[in-house]
């Protein structure tokens, strides 16, 4: 479908059906050369000079970000600070909607920028 402005837009009807998490985070990581893809037991993590800083397993997706903006993600809706730390929210959308791909996309993003600024080897 295409609008009145002349950009496309996605079909409702499936043909155009928003991405998973998982395929979200994956592309997202595509377009980090320095991003490590690495399958754990339960899912997969992505990492940065081998800290990881997002997960994915059972539909949810996890971020590292710092505590004062977890503490502030866990109060949207779907997201709770994670089991791996308070350095962690947990994201797990009942329907994976636009606003829900943009808050993971947004998280992916801080997370990467977050590690890239760390010093190596924490």
């Amino acid at each position: 479908m295409t609008t009145t402005n002349g950009h496309d837009t996605a079909d409702r009807s499936g043909a155009g059906a928003s991405p998973t998490l998982a395929e979200l985070l994956d592309d997202l990581a595509e377009e980090f050369a320095d991003v490590e893809r690495r399958p754990t037991p339960v899912g997969i993590e992505y990492a940065l000079h081998d800290q990881a800083f997002a997960a994915h397993s059972a539909g949810r997706a996890a971020f590292r970000l710092r505590p004062e903006i977890v503490a502030a993600a866990a109060r949207t809706p779907d997201a709770e600070v994670s089991g791996r730390g308070r350095e962690w929210v947990s994201f797990g959308p009942r329907h994976v909607d636009q606003y829900a791909l943009d808050r993971a996309q947004s998280w992916f993003e801080l997370a990467h920028r977050l590690a890239s600024e760390a010093p190596k080897g924490l």
